[in-house]
Formats: C-alpha cells, sequence, structure tokens
C-alpha cells in the first residue's frame, strides 16, 4: 500500500528523471565553421553594381560578383559560421572570388597584381550591407596539382568603409564543374 510518503517519494524521482531526460546535454551553444574550397574552368567573374536609397537625397552604391562563361578558371572561397540554435542573427559567410588565366600551373597575385585577378571580398551577415569590395592589398598563392586540384594560400586584407577585414586561408580547391 502507497502511503503518502512513498507516494511523494515516488513524484519527486519521476519528476527528477524528467527534468534529467530533458536536460539537452550537447554541446550545442558553440558556433559551427565550415569551409568550401572550389573552382571552375571556362568562367570569367562579372561585376555588377546595385544602387540603393539610404535616405531622401542619398544612395549606396554595391558591387555583385557573379561569374559566366569565359576563359578563366574562377576561384571560390567560402567560410560560413553558423550560429547555436539559442542565438539570433549570429552567423556570417565570408566569400573570396578570383580568377586565373587557363593554362596556368602557378600564381602569385601581389599588390596592383591583385587588381588584374579580379580578387573580391564579400561577407553576409546580420550587419550594414557593403557588398563586394575589390582586394587591393594582400597576396595569394597557387599552385596546380592537377586538373580537377589546386593548392592555394592567402592573406588578403580588403578595406570596408569603416574597417579593414584580415582574411587568411590555405586550402585544397577543387573542381566544381556543376557550379554556375
Amino acid at each position: 500500500m502507497l502511503t503518502f510518503d512513498n507516494y511523494a517519494k515516488l513524484l519527486f524521482v519521476g519528476c527528477l528523471s524528467i527534468f534529467i531526460v530533458s536536460c539537452d546535454l550537447s554541446k550545442d551553444d558553440e558556433f559551427k565553421e565550415t569551409y568550401t574550397y572550389s573552382f571552375q574552368q571556362d568562367k570569367q567573374l562579372v561585376v555588377d553594381t546595385t544602387s540603393q536609397q539610404i535616405t531622401e537625397d542619398s544612395t549606396q552604391t554595391t558591387l555583385n560578383i557573379s561569374s559566366q562563361l569565359g576563359t578563366n578558371l574562377v576561384f571560390h572561397y567560402e567560410k560560413r559560421v553558423t550560429p547555436p540554435p539559442t542565438v539570433m542573427d549570429g552567423g556570417s559567410i565570408t566569400t573570396v572570388y578570383f580568377q586565373v588565366p587557363t593554362g596556368s600551373s602557378t600564381f602569385t597575385f601581389e599588390g596592383e597584381e591583385l587588381k588584374n585577378a579580379n580578387v573580391y571580398f564579400q561577407r553576409s551577415c546580420f550587419c550594414p550591407i557593403i557588398g563586394a569590395l575589390k582586394v587591393e592589398n594582400g597576396i595569394v598563392e597557387g599552385q596546380k596539382l592537377s586538373e580537377n586540384l589546386w593548392s592555394v594560400s592567402a592573406s588578403l586584407q580588403p578595406e570596408g568603409p569603416k574597417t579593414t577585414y584580415e582574411i587568411n586561408f590555405e586550402g585544397v580547391f577543387k573542381l566544381n564543374s556543376g557550379q554556375k
């Protein structure tokens, strides 16, 4: 027969069990970073401008980057930061685009050469829209490993309206023939 004491103990153990089972003990409170290193053949970078009305008497022009059929290798680096489910608007995507003449087996772009390689930086986040930025400071180096692989490293300092960004990466870029 259950007495009040036994019933209270049973209720306490039941509630404690539900509490323990419902606790999320995972490390789901950390930001996750994923990286993409890819390139395409027979492409070229295209830069479009978009003007947006900021106030009644001022507009902001931003650059947008895409690729189309061409005669270059177009490289794409992406760092994606995904926030934990408990954080709103904390993620970001950092992208670097550049192009290399087809037939190259190595390249080094530094200073003025960065302009010729059409090196662009873009950042997407819950932050002011800056569009793509032409990168004029830093270095990008690469060596062809095979028809489908390139080893590339970069240390870039794109200058935004209010800050200079620091972008560093090193990785093996893979041919992505299906990317538009």
